[in-house]
């Protein structure tokens, strides 16, 4: 069940990444096409900054699912198993509370942020612009729990995953080059 939830998520999350990238790109296309044609939208700059955010916001949130953010699994792996494991659940703690404590006051900024709109787009209130904060702290949370037994498991075991892919990379890197050297001979 775990697993369908979190591949489910990460489509989810990796759907609205391609559709802010989407829009984005959109956005900027038009903004450049208008301004070479003397109509620069007035919109452009404040909705850009908007949709480069939010992208910024869901990226990190599928980097969460991903386990590819930043860490020290070479100093974790490198400790005795139960010290190991030890830090590992202390570093989800700590990542669990910054996002609760991210999601809590990204969620109190909004009843502020309600009063407020965009310059350019006045039906647009910045709650509804700052509301991606609590909503990918939440996602990021769900994320860590889902992924958290693989990564205690990892730990458990002592497999290094940074190491494990850098190892990966280069026996592939290897064996496309002797296919190339195969090649020419």
């Amino acid at each position: 069940m775990i697993p369908f939830v979190e591949k489910t998520l990460l489509r989810l999350i990796e759907t609205i990444c391609l559709a802010l990238l989407l829009a984005l790109t959109g956005a900027v296309i038009y903004a450049t096409t208008m301004r070479y044609l003397g109509a620069s939208p007035s919109w452009y700059d404040e909705i850009a900054s908007v949709l480069l955010a939010w992208l910024t916001y869901f990226g990190a949130t599928y980097a969460v699912f991903l386990r590819q953010h930043m860490g020290f699994s070479g100093l974790v792996s490198a400790l005795p198993r139960r010290a190991a494991i030890a830090v590992a659940l202390f570093s989800e703690g700590l990542v669990l509370t910054y996002f609760a404590i991210t999601g809590w006051f990204g969620y109190a900024v909004l009843r502020v942020a309600a009063y407020d709109s965009l310059l350019s787009l006045r039906w647009m209130t910045l709650d509804i612009v700052q509301s991606v904060i609590p909503i990918t702290a939440v996602l990021m949370i769900i994320g860590t729990i889902l992924t958290m037994p693989r990564a205690l498991r990892e730990v458990a075991s002592g497999i290094d995953r940074e190491h494990a892919e850098i190892e990966q990379a280069i026996a592939e890197a290897e064996a496309e080059t002797r296919a190339m050297k195969a090649d020419r001979s």
